[in-house]
């Protein structure tokens, strides 16, 4: 029995550790710097049909751009599970029947969101937090990219300038690493959480019908 409640108490100490470093920040290796890296947008064509927006951790928030001007994208929020995002575009046609229901728009985020609009386009995905090395943090800029036209998508996003400075050899971070800043790592967290307590509530009823 006691061999038990070791058991049980190591699994729950996991349960607690795991969702604590998926969604919280952890302190960077020894050598290493955190650093945020905007998004930027620009287009020099009319692309009004379609509607752009920026999809991160559980959020969901739209994005204008206009010719001839540049449009800065920031994390929607803190922490790891804000650490990437998705630049999605959807053409507005698609939209008409869901921003005309009574709840207003919120029918079409949620579709947005979930990847249920047809004609839906995923342009960029964006790392919007980045762990490198200290002499090579400030040799890092905003990327951005041209919103174009495409013959066979409709819409594409061109690389223009940014990211890591040239010539300059980025730092992989290893995939461990890089799962536990991301939004599978809060899932994989709650999973333990909720089976660390279920089996907490088993043994604790189990428990109680013995002394009954």
């Amino acid at each position: 029995m006691r061999s038990t409640a070791t058991f049980i108490l190591c699994l729950f100490a996991v349960t607690i550790l795991l969702p604590s470093r998926a969604f919280c920040d952890v302190a960077p290796e020894p050598g290493y710097k955190r650093i945020t890296i905007d998004l930027i947008l620009e287009t020099n064509g009319d692309v009004s049909d379609y509607r752009l927006f920026i999809k991160s951790g559980g959020d969901l928030k739209e994005v204008f751009i206009s010719p001839g001007k540049q449009t800065h994208i920031l994390p929607l929020g803190g922490g790891a599970f804000y650490s990437t995002g998705t630049l999605v575009a959807v053409p507005k046609k698609n939209l008409e029947d869901l921003d005309d229901a009574p709840d207003e728009g919120k029918l079409s985020e949620k579709a947005v969101y979930g990847g249920k609009v047809p004609g839906a386009i995923e342009l960029v995905n964006h790392r919007f937090s980045r762990e490198v090395r200290e002499g090579e943090a400030a040799g890092y800029q905003d990327p951005v990219y041209r919103i174009e036209r495409d013959p066979q998508s409709g819409l594409k996003a061109v690389y223009v300038s940014g990211g890591a400075a040239v010539g300059q050899t980025i730092a992989t971070e290893s995939s461990g690493r890089l799962f536990w800043q991301s939004a599978g790592a809060a899932i994989v967290a709650g999973i333990f959480l909720v089976f660390g307590i279920t089996i907490l509530g088993i043994i604790h009823f189990r428990k109680k019908a013995k002394e009954l």
